[in-house]
Formats: C-alpha cells, sequence, structure tokens
C-alpha cells in the first residue's frame, strides 16, 4: 500500500509539473501579441506594402474565421526578433504578423502560414531570379517600410489625441516652431500658447502683422467612460492678448530673406483674444467653437514709425477732404491694419477605428468675419526739429477703403484636417476662410520628437492691395513630451 501511495504521489506531481510546463508555454507564446511596446520597439519591424503579398496575408486571416471588421489590408505589420550576425547572413525569425487590430504569434504563423512566412523573413525569394527558391543572402525583396527603434510601437502612436502638437496623454509637453510655441502645464489641463499670424482667417506667419500670447484652461470635466481618453474637458476657454510685430516688413538681410514681405499691420494698441470650444455631453465629438480678436483701442491718429509699418502705393487718390487744414501734405503711402476678427463654427472629431486610433479626422464648419482698414500716411515737420513725423489717420480724408465681407464667400469658414499616427506619423489640413485658401502639412525627421511644417496660402478672390499671390513658409518643429 504503501508503495502505491508513493507511486499515485509522483504521477500527480509529474501531472502537475508538466501542466504548469504547459500553462506557461502558452502564457509566453500569447504575450507575443501584447508585448510591451517599450521593449517592442527595439526589435525589427517593418510594414508589408507589396500588394500581392498583403493580399495573401489578408486572405489568410479571413480563411481562419478572424472578424472582417478587425482585420486592415493596408496596415500588415511584422515583428521579428533580432538578428545577432550581420543582416543578410541569416532570415528573420519572425514573431508576430498583425493585420489591423488581429495578430498571429510564432507558434500559429508556424502552423498558418508557414510556406509565407519564407518569403516575408527573407528566406526565399519573392519577385528575385527564381521565385519560392531559397537564397545565400537573406535580403526581403518585396516592397516594405522598415520602422525605425527610435518611433514608438504602433499602439502608443495610436493614442487617441485631438492634436498631434498638442498632446493630452502625458504630463508635460513643448512645442517650438517658428510659427508657434506651447507648454503644457502638468496635470491641469493648462496650456499657455504663443503664436505669429492670423491663421483663421488665411494670414499665416507674419503676413498678418500680428502676433498673440493665450491661456488655454478646462472648465468642465468629460465623465463620459468611452470618451473621455481622447476629449478629456467638455468646455475649455481661451483668453489672451494680441500685439502688432514688425517682422517681415523689410527682411532683405536677414536669414528669411526667401520668404514674401507683407503690407499688412497689427492693430497699434493690441487686441482683446478671447474664445471657448464647447463639446456636447450627449456626443463629446460634436461641438461648438467661438472665437473672436478686439483692438483694445480705437485709432483715428497717430504717430509711428515708418519702418515698422507695411505699406502700399497710394492708387485710389486718397486724399484730405476740401478745406481741411492737412490739405498741403501729400499722402503717398497707405497703411493697411487688420482689425476685429472672429469664427463661429460647429466641429467634429472622427477617429475612424476607435479601438486602433491610427487615422484622426477633424471638420470645421461655420461662419467668418474679418476687417481690414486702410489709413492715409503723411509727413509732418516737428516744430522744434523740423524733422519729418509720420503720421496715420482714416479722419477727414476720402476714398479709404474697409475690406469687410460683403459676399457670401467672405462669410463661410470651412476645415477639414487628417492626421496618421501609424508607423510614419504626418498631418495634413485644408482651409477656406475669407475666400483664401490656406494649407499646412507636417512630417518627421527624427523620431517623435523632431518635424518640418510647411503652410501656403493663396486668395480664391481677386488680390486686395495688401495680400500676395501666394504665401508659403515652412519651419522646423522641435516637440518634446513627458
Amino acid at each position: 500500500m504503501k508503495r502505491f501511495f508513493t507511486a499515485l504521489i509522483a504521477a500527480l506531481m509529474f501531472l502537475g509539473f508538466a501542466r504548469v510546463q504547459a500553462i506557461d508555454y502558452t502564457g509566453i507564446v500569447n504575450n507575443l501579441t501584447s508585448i510591451d511596446p517599450e521593449i517592442m520597439k527595439y526589435f525589427p519591424r517593418w510594414k508589408i506594402c507589396e500588394p500581392d503579398l498583403q493580399i495573401q496575408v489578408y486572405r489568410t486571416f479571413v480563411l481562419l474565421g478572424y472578424e472582417k471588421s478587425q482585420l486592415n489590408m493596408q496596415q500588415i505589420l511584422v515583428l521579428a526578433s533580432p538578428l545577432d550576425a550581420d543582416p543578410g547572413y541569416k532570415p528573420y525569425d519572425v514573431l508576430l504578423i498583425s493585420c489591423g487590430e488581429a495578430s498571429m504569434n510564432s507558434v500559429e504563423i508556424e502552423a498558418n502560414m508557414a510556406s509565407l512566412s519564407e518569403y516575408i523573413n527573407g528566406y526565399k525569394y519573392y519577385s528575385g531570379p527564381r521565385r519560392g527558391e531559397a537564397k545565400d543572402f537573406y535580403v526581403r525583396d518585396y516592397c516594405f517600410e522598415d520602422i525605425k527603434p527610435e518611433i514608438p510601437a504602433s499602439s502608443s502612436q495610436a493614442t487617441a489625441i485631438m492634436s498631434y502638437l498638442e498632446p493630452t496623454n502625458v504630463t508635460h509637453a513643448f512645442t517650438l516652431s517658428l510659427f508657434e510655441q506651447s507648454l503644457k502645464i502638468g496635470n491641469s489641463g493648462f496650456w499657455l500658447k504663443s503664436s505669429i499670424g492670423t491663421d483663421e482667417v488665411g494670414y499665416h506667419f507674419w503676413q498678418s502683422g500680428e502676433a498673440r500670447v493665450i491661456l488655454k484652461r478646462p472648465l468642465y470635466e468629460n465623465t463620459e467612460a468611452s470618451t473621455r481618453d481622447r476629449i478629456p474637458y467638455l468646455i475649455n476657454a481661451y483668453i489672451g492678448g494680441g500685439y502688432r510685430v514688425t517682422s517681415g516688413i523689410d527682411d532683405n538681410k536677414s536669414i528669411l530673406s526667401w520668404v514674401s514681405g507683407r503690407s499688412l499691420n497689427g492693430s497699434p494698441g493690441g487686441k482683446l483674444v478671447a474664445g471657448l470650444d464647447f463639446h456636447m455631453p450627449f456626443h463629446p465629438e460634436f461641438g461648438i467653437h467661438f472665437n473672436t480678436e478686439m483692438p483694445l483701442t480705437q485709432v483715428t491718429v497717430e504717430s509711428i514709425d515708418k519702418g515698422a509699418y507695411g505699406s502700399t502705393q497710394n492708387v485710389n487718390n486718397v486724399k484730405f477732404k476740401p478745406g481741411d487744414s492737412l490739405n498741403k501734405y501729400p499722402i503717398n503711402n497707405i497703411y493697411p491694419i487688420l482689425k476685429a476678427t472672429g469664427q463661429v463654427t460647429l466641429f467634429y472629431h472622427w477617429w475612424l477605428n476607435e479601438a486602433s486610433p491610427e487615422n484622426y479626422i477633424r471638420m470645421d464648419l461655420g461662419i467668418n468675419y474679418s476687417e481690414v482698414q486702410e489709413y492715409a500716411g503723411y509727413e509732418i515737420p516737428d516744430p522744434k526739429t523740423k524733422t519729418p513725423v509720420m503720421y496715420i489717420s482714416n479722419q477727414n480724408i476720402l476714398n479709404l477703403r474697409t475690406y469687410k465681407p460683403n459676399e457670401t464667400g467672405d462669410w463661410i469658414y470651412a476645415k477639414a484636417e487628417y492626421r496618421n499616427q501609424s508607423a510614419f506619423p504626418f498631418g495634413i489640413s485644408f482651409q477656406y476662410s475669407n475666400q483664401i485658401l490656406l494649407g499646412r502639412v507636417y512630417i518627421p525627421l527624427l523620431g517623435q520628437w523632431f518635424y518640418l511644417e510647411g503652410k501656403y496660402a493663396t486668395p480664391l478672390r481677386g488680390l486686395r492691395p495688401y495680400e500676395k499671390e501666394s504665401f508659403f513658409m515652412i519651419s522646423p518643429v522641435l516637440r518634446l513630451t513627458i
């Protein structure tokens, strides 16, 4: 009897050990489908862009019963183990193949697509001398895009955020470019932003002659669990001030001499900047945006520094009214000044696949207002020094113009933005406002922290005296997050 119990205990221990081994092995293999992105980014990874190979991988997933709604033939990613020798002297060991949201680990690959994986890992020619033949030098001879090690894995890239240059999924963020500088202040949700240009009316960079500093602060948190990660706040308020800039008038000697100069000016007394984003509680992706920039002072007559203001030629016979005491002073130049601007728009945020939000679209549609007022420029000698002093004025002067919406197209504001956060994050947008088309694009240069951004604007109506037929500007972008 004693021998029987000893044998029984030994058998149970053996079965238990064997079961533990089986569970551990399965767990290790399954973990490859949820490997930590921080570790994953150090493994060789690439995206398959060979159409025929994409179709074969996609069909394999379909035949094995994977949900078609989870599959994406344009997002086939391969994860392989690092080579212990120089690339080309042995094929890659494929650890994971993903097709959209669905993935197969190495055991599943061996069981279901062993032959196909020999083309994927470079063991056999795919389009070389003799298709299907093994090679001495293992190079992948199909279309693929390597994912560099410094680029995080797609699961961390595809975080649902509303602005890639203003990420809400980090504690601290800092963005620096010629167009804009922004700082996220901890977990408070506050943003401090400085920008140059008035993009909302089509005048980017120094073309509008003004810049601003604003504070963005949240007013109401989003408590809906399904959207809180991407839209943390339902109401955001903006408050700040605008000021006139002097750059871009005569830049022949600067490093930006290749950028078009300008004739438009910001308001001399500065502006009040205010805005509000209101996301609908019943559907936070949808909301209303309000923005306004109002001059703080009403300029009628003011002395100016002639070199700090842009101007146009007096081609409309602008002159003082007959009998005015200043009628003896000639008016040679006109000084256009950007006055009040504002927009009221409906917006919608759309992540094409909420489970894997690599593709994001935002659409805005509403009304726009902008006003540019002309001032006459004339010089009067100083009574004491006899030195000419430049003045601008819109009082008692004939033929000055004020440009504000007077056609349907002047009132329309429409904007569409697309952002991709896969292996090569980039963004592009097009805006129609004030009958001006403004395009913007940014692409990565080094990892996730150094980008290149470009903007191009062109009026779609007849040119006004202070406008350019086209205005283009590029800038490097430094983006740091913690």
